[in-house]
C-alpha cells in the first residue's frame, strides 16, 4: 500500500464516523415523527389505557397514574369511557364497572376566564363520588396545570399531574356536547372561570 492509499484510508476513517453521526441526526427526527403519527391516540406503553382504546387524558401523579380511556363507537363516535386511577399492578379505581353510555355518568365543558385562561374538564360520577379530570392553560406565559379533583360528600382531593399530561383527547370534537352533555358546574378551585 502506498502513501496515497494510506492517506485516503485515514481521511475515510475520519469522515465515516462524522457521516454516520450526521445520518443518525437527520434520520432521528423523521423516525420519531413517523412513530408519533402512527401512535396518535394509541395508549402509551405502561399506561392504564388498553389496546383498542384511545387516550382522552393520561398522566402520572406521584406513584399513581390517572387515565380516561375511550373506546370508539360504531359510527366513529365515542362508544365508552373509563376513568382509571392507580397502577398497572393495582388499579384502585376503574369506573364504570359495567358498560354504560358515557352520557349516563359523565359531563364536561370548555370555559375561558376572558383573560387568556382556558379550562377543559370532564366530570365522571360514580355513586356519591365525582372524578373531574381537568386541563388548564393560560397565555401569555404558557402555564399549564392538569390533574383530577375527587369530590365525595363535601370533601375534595386534588391530584395534580407530575410534568406533562396527555390531555389532547379532552378537546376531541366527539366528546363534550356529543358523547357527554355540557356541564356548566365549574369544578371547585377554579373561581376565575365561574359563570
Amino acid at each position: 500500500m502506498d502513501n496515497k492509499e494510506r492517506l485516503v484510508m485515514k481521511s475515510n476513517r475520519r469522515i465515516f464516523p462524522c457521516a454516520l453521526a450526521l445520518a443518525c441526526l437527520l434520520a432521528g427526527p423523521a423516525a420519531r415523527l413517523q412513530a408519533q403519527e402512527s401512535d396518535a391516540g394509541s395508549p402509551p406503553e405502561g399506561g392504564l389505557c388498553q389496546a383498542g382504546e384511545n387516550v382522552v387524558f393520561a398522566c402520572s401523579s406521584g406513584r399513581k397514574q390517572i387515565a380516561v380511556c375511550a373506546t370508539p363507537g360504531d359510527d366513529s363516535s365515542i362508544g365508552a369511557l373509563s376513568y382509571r386511577y392507580g397502577s398497572n399492578r393495582n388499579l384502585e379505581v376503574n369506573i364504570p364497572t359495567e358498560p354504560v353510555p358515557p352520557r349516563a355518568f359523565a359531563s364536561g365543558n370548555r370555559v375561558s376566564d376572558n383573560a387568556g385562561g382556558n379550562l377543559t374538564y370532564l366530570r365522571m360520577n360514580y355513586g356519591s363520588t365525582s372524578y373531574t379530570v381537568f386541563s388548564e392553560t393560560t397565555s401569555p406565559g404558557g402555564y399549564e396545570r392538569n390533574g383530577v379533583l375527587v369530590e365525595n360528600r363535601g370533601h375534595t382531593e386534588l391530584h395534580e399531574c407530575d410534568g406533562q399530561a396527555d390531555a389532547g383527547g379532552l378537546s376531541d370534537q366527539k366528546l363534550i356536547g356529543k358523547a357527554v352533555p355540557v356541564d356548566d358546574r365549574v369544578p371547585t378551585g377554579f373561581a376565575t372561570y365561574q359563570q
